[in-house]
C-alpha cells in the first residue's frame, strides 16, 4: 500500500474542531434545559388564561316559583345543592357535599325512624342530616352549608358563595 492510499482510507480532516467532554455535556445540558422550558410553557399558558367556560357560577336561578311543587326538593348536582320547598311559599337551600370527606350526598325522601320527612344521607360514611342540614348522625363533624335564597322575577336566586345560619335560611314569598 502507498502512502496515498492511506490518506485515503484515514480521511482526518485536522482543521475540524474537537469536541471536548465538557462542551458536550453543556450542549447536551443546553438541549434539555430548552426542552423542559419549551414543555412547561404550554401548561403556564394554560393555567395564565383559565377557561371561564368550565367554572360554575357562583349565583344560579331556580324557576319560574309556580313550577316548584310544595313539600319538593330539586336536587341540583350541577351546583351541588338540595332545594327545598316546605310550605306553598317557603324556600330554602342546603349543600349537598358532606362535611365530613366532601363526597356527594344523596336525598332520601323515605326517612329514617324519627324523621319520616326524609334526610339527606351520605353515602360514602353513613353521615346523616335533616332536612335543614343538621348532623342527625356523624361522623360529619357539623351541619351542612346553608346558603343565601331570595326571590327576583318570580325566580329563586341560590347564591353558593353566602353561607347562612339555620335562622336566615328560610326566603318566604
Amino acid at each position: 500500500m502507498q502512502m496515498e492510499d492511506k490518506d485515503k482510507i484515514n480521511n482526518h480532516n485536522d482543521s475540524a474542531k474537537v469536541i471536548t467532554r465538557r462542551d458536550f455535556f453543556n450542549k447536551i445540558g443546553t438541549t434539555a434545559t430548552g426542552v423542559v422550558l419549551l414543555g412547561s410553557l404550554g401548561v403556564t399558558l394554560d393555567f395564565l388564561s383559565p377557561n371561564v367556560l368550565l367554572e360554575i357560577p357562583k349565583e344560579f336561578k331556580i324557576g319560574p316559583l309556580e313550577n316548584i311543587q310544595p313539600d319538593s326538593v330539586i336536587d341540583n348536582a350541577e351546583h351541588h345543592v338540595f332545594i327545598f320547598r316546605e310550605h306553598p311559599g317557603s324556600f330554602y337551600a342546603v349543600s349537598s357535599i358532606c362535611t365530613h370527606l366532601g363526597c356527594n350526598t344523596k336525598w332520601n325522601p323515605a326517612g329514617i325512624e324519627g324523621h319520616p320527612e326524609g334526610v339527606i344521607a351520605c353515602p360514602c360514611h353513613g353521615s346523616i342530616f335533616d332536612k335543614k342540614g343538621n348532623v342527625l348522625h356523624g361522623p360529619a363533624p357539623r351541619s351542612l352549608d346553608r346558603f343565601l335564597v331570595r326571590v327576583e322575577n318570580d325566580k329563586l336566586v341560590i347564591n353558593t358563595d353566602e353561607i347562612v345560619s339555620e335562622d336566615k335560611m328560610i326566603v318566604k314569598v
